[in-house]
């Protein structure tokens, strides 16, 4: 009885610390300590050159406003370039980025005739801006994803914290955009300003930052990494890169930008599925996270990360324990087990059944979300030890900002 009591408790505990412990204790941290909030604005002189890089493919209904936005920042245009790469797309992506690109001397578009996966054209990207401009101190590179708008400062303000030596890599933030308030949205969208947050307290902290959000975010050219090409969460990788270089990785919530996400949890669903198993293959890869110094790193890293990705084990653990010390035990944890029954099964299905008739209703509406993230962490996990063999990827179905 007692190690099935130690095993549900203990999975319990872990599942809380990374979703409630851990925020409180940033928190914490916070409040116990002083922080100058001040960043200094730079003048034109004092700003690095940029290039961004975006790899695309079927992006048509979204790729002009993607590219518009860049060109339309308050960045100088003497000091930006923008870098396109066609993983061999089948719309007119292409035909829209070569206009572009004839239009504006700054843009430079490659087309790739075979599906290679996001790794290998942003890997090319970079090697072309570094052609046009040397990897050094001064250089900054942008990387951000063709469905990702971006606001006209968002460029200024992330490029502003290079300033100082110690930054390698400037996240923004992400402000979710859904027409459809009613579906799986508002969830996705709590869910993405508690990790904006949360991300924004670490770096604040420690400089250490547990990954950016991918969309958009700048990285010191002599701090960029190659990408190996089966991983499928680039962004975490460089991110992680960055912090094994003794480096800083901070967000810059005034960086603004604008990203349309699915309303459909079966979308949803598919785009969570595929980066859960790149989350196993980024723990494969940065292990020596979990004992080597600092401490921060390692504190963050299995807190915010490693718990949350071994979550669906700690529910799976917890349901069958609780099943078995109901059965052998019953009085008190008869209806813990129910409880736990309910939870997991009735109220999904519950939220599923209302779903289809028109009723939402935002507590049970979070909670499937909660259970539906964790069977795409489960599933993930098991996609990741059956072996994964590409990188290839397919946009999900989203709104697109307008």
């Amino acid at each position: 009885m007692i190690v099935l009591q130690f095993l549900f408790y203990g999975s319990l505990l872990l599942l809380l610390h990374s979703y409630v412990i851990y925020p409180f204790s940033l928190k914490l941290f916070l409040w116990l300590r002083n922080f100058n909030t001040q960043v200094k604005e730079l003048d034109e002189f004092e700003l690095p050159f940029v290039s961004t890089i975006t790899a695309v493919f079927n992006e048509e209904s979204v790729i002009q406003q993607k590219v518009i936005s860049i060109l339309e920042s308050d960045y100088p245009k003497n000091k930006l370039n923008v870098y396109l790469g066609s993983d061999c797309s089948t719309d007119r992506s292409d035909f829209l980025m070569l206009q572009l690109a004839k239009e504006n001397s700054n843009i430079h578009f490659a087309r790739f005739d075979q599906r290679r996966g996001k790794a290998s054209v942003v890997n090319d990207l970079v090697e072309n801006s570094f052609q046009v401009h040397a990897q050094n101190e001064n250089h900054i590179l942008i990387f951000t994803d063709a469905n990702v708008i971006l606001d006209t400062k968002a460029i200024r303000n992330m490029v502003r914290h290079f300033i100082d030596s110690n930054i390698g890599l400037v996240d923004s933030r992400i402000i979710p955009f859904n027409q459809v308030v009613t579906g799986i949205a508002p969830a996705e969208i709590r869910y993405i300003n508690l990790e904006t947050l949360v991300k924004n307290w670490e770096g604040k902290l420690w400089g250490v930052m547990m990954g950016a959000f991918g969309g958009c975010f700048a990285v010191r050219s002599t701090l960029v990494s190659k990408i190996p090409t089966y991983l499928i969460t680039d962004d975490f990788y460089l991110s992680m890169m960055v912090l094994e270089q003794g480096a800083s990785c901070i967000n810059d919530t005034e960086a603004i930008c604008y990203e349309g996400i699915p309303s459909q949890m079966k979308e949803e669903f598919k785009r969570k599925l595929r980066i859960s198993s790149g989350n196993f293959q980024s723990l494969a890869v940065f292990k020596h996270f979990l004992y080597t110094a600092p401490i921060s790193r390692a504190y963050a890293f299995i807190s915010h990360k490693v718990f949350r990705w071994l979550g669906p084990l700690f529910l799976l653990l917890m349901y069958l324990t609780s099943g078995c010390l109901a059965i052998g035990f019953g009085n008190y944890y008869i209806p813990v087990f129910i409880t736990v029954n309910i939870l997991f099964f009735a109220i999904p299905a519950i939220d599923w059944i209302l779903s289809r008739i028109g009723i939402h209703v935002m507590i049970l509406r979070g909670i499937r979300y909660f259970i539906s993230m964790n069977l795409a962490l489960l599933l993930g996990l098991f996609r990741y030890l059956k072996g994964i063999k590409h990188s290839v990827w397919e946009p999900p179905k989203r709104n697109h900002i307008t």
